[in-house]
């Protein structure tokens, strides 16, 4: 067809990344072990370099799209052509991010779905802003009821509510995020990697300055490690959600967000299958709530988050009133303390100090026919392991405690509200008796004599299942709930 548009030319850099992000191992393979020349190796790499660009370029070319007033196609593809056509009436959410590279050139990657499969959803490496508001006037149009056409094309959607986050507010949430665990776990990662990588005499250099710390040494490291990943944790999330608004249209949540990476987010309501509160130990002690939605969405895990914070943070006191704004139809508020057995508290702690117990059995016994089959002693073994298998149980049976005395439920006419705990983090979810895909009740033997259940809810997450699951509940209250659970009116 005549009339199909390639994306920008700056998708061309986006592609190449892309192909080099492939093939990034082989090049520092070859670069530090390729045992030829340093001339070889240069040559090496740029043609790999080079090969990336060609890749670039090529998808850039076969990729084609093509709008029209109903529907917007594209096709993909070097050696096996792929199609996809949506129609502006199924759009669900348009999703731009501009990484910092594409700002000066007003260029975003765009995200185009519904809630139908993987393939139901259209992926833009780069399209302008006239392209992008092009495409989100004409999905606007084709979703708009027969009786507001009548509406002027050119004027301003009301804004029904809007919200910014607190930079104050972000700036807490962001010193009590536990996230330095993690980027110190990736650093040693991929130094381990990269030594493995490196010349031997390097190696041997490393590794006899690292033998040669003394004890204070080694602390001050340690104390560097973890002083730069709560740093690189909380630059993390200072960009993620800089400036983080919503506003609501009508029907439709608008997200924005970012400092150097910039993310536009448009979502129907419709879509939300669920409202999370989540807040850990330490925000409850700053009295600090986030807020996230879960969405019907064909996207996978490794693609975008399918859980979307729609208030990274917000004060607990405000978080009920402020998203009433948003979710007009929601019922907020906080659940009643679940109906539980009697010494449901004792069944739990005897079942998490039962399977700990198992655990550190078979640990223990792998580690000495370990030690037996190869003669390797580990020095203060068991000084080390009764050290690490204490602490575990103390935290796992901490977790249990908290576990049962956060779990609550309430119901109303169209609104279940579940809370529950997943270590010390609180978790309540509003969940409408609508998008309630299942349920389940399970019972061990031992537990008939004792009249309790387990009570498991599924409710859809992006393309998959999130299950929530409240432990030792009295059967008879439990058959109250199900019964409101079938009797849909």
């Amino acid at each position: 067809m005549n009339n199909r548009k390639h994306q920008s030319k700056l998708a061309i850099l986006a592609e190449s990344i892309s192909a080099l992000r492939t093939i990034i191992w082989p090049i520092i393979f070859i670069f530090f072990r390729g045992g030829k020349s340093f001339y070889i190796q240069g040559l090496i790499v740029v043609g790999l370099l080079v090969l990336s660009f060609l890749l670039g370029l090529l998808n850039w070319w076969f990729f084609t799209y093509h709008i029209t007033t109903h529907e917007i196609s594209l096709t993909r593809g070097i050696f096996v052509k792929k199609q996809a056509h949506i129609p502006f009436e199924r759009v669900q959410t348009i999703t731009r991010t501009q990484p910092i590279y594409f700002q000066p050139f007003h260029v975003f990657k765009v995200s185009i779905e519904t809630s139908g499969k993987n393939d139901d959803k259209l992926l833009f490496n780069a399209l302008d802003l006239n392209e992008i508001e092009s495409i989100e006037s004409l999905r606007k149009q084709a979703q708009t009821k027969r009786h507001e056409e009548q509406v002027v094309n050119d004027q301003e959607p009301k804004i029904d509510a809007q919200y910014q986050i607190n930079n104050r507010e972000l700036c807490v949430y962001a010193l009590t995020s536990l996230g330095s665990l993690g980027t110190i776990g990736v650093a040693v990662a991929i130094l381990t990697n990269i030594n493995d990588l490196l010349p031997n005499n390097f190696q041997n250099q490393f590794n006899h300055w690292i033998n040669s710390q003394t004890v204070a040494s080694y602390a001050m490291l340690i104390a560097i490690a973890v002083f730069v990943g709560f740093i690189g944790a909380f630059l993390r999330l200072y960009n993620r959600y800089f400036q983080f608004t919503i506003k609501r249209t009508a029907a439709q949540l608008f997200l924005s967000r970012g400092l150097l990476t910039k993310q536009n987010v448009q979502l129907r309501m419709s879509r939300i299958q669920a409202v999370h509160y989540e807040q850990s130990l330490l925000r409850r002690l700053v009295g600090l709530m986030s807020v996230s939605v879960l969405l019907a969405s064909s996207v996978s895990n490794e693609e975008v988050d399918k859980q979307t914070s729609i208030m990274p943070v917000v004060k607990e006191d405000d978080t009920d009133p402020v998203l009433k704004q948003f979710l007009p139809d929601y019922q907020f508020g906080r659940p009643q303390k679940a109906p539980m057995v009697e010494k449901a508290m004792f069944y739990q702690l005897r079942y998490v100090f039962f399977i700990n117990c198992a655990i550190i059995a078979f640990v223990s016994v792998v580690y000495t026919l370990f030690k037996t089959l190869t003669h390797i002693q580990m020095p203060y073994d068991f000084a080390i392991m009764s050290g690490v298998f204490f602490v575990l149980l103390v935290y796992s049976l901490a977790s249990a405690y908290a576990k049962i005395t956060m779990q609550a439920i309430s119901v109303d006419e169209n609104y279940m509200i579940i809370q529950i705990a997943m270590g010390f983090t609180k978790n309540i979810y509003f969940i409408p008796r609508e998008k309630i895909q299942s349920f389940s009740t399970t019972q061990t033997i031992f537990m008939v004599n004792k009249n309790g259940q387990h009570f498991n809810v599924i409710i859809r997450d992006g393309d998959g299942r999130r299950q929530v699951s409240l432990r030792y509940l009295d059967q008879t209250a439990l058959d109250k709930i199900t019964n409101w659970l079938v009797d849909v009116k």
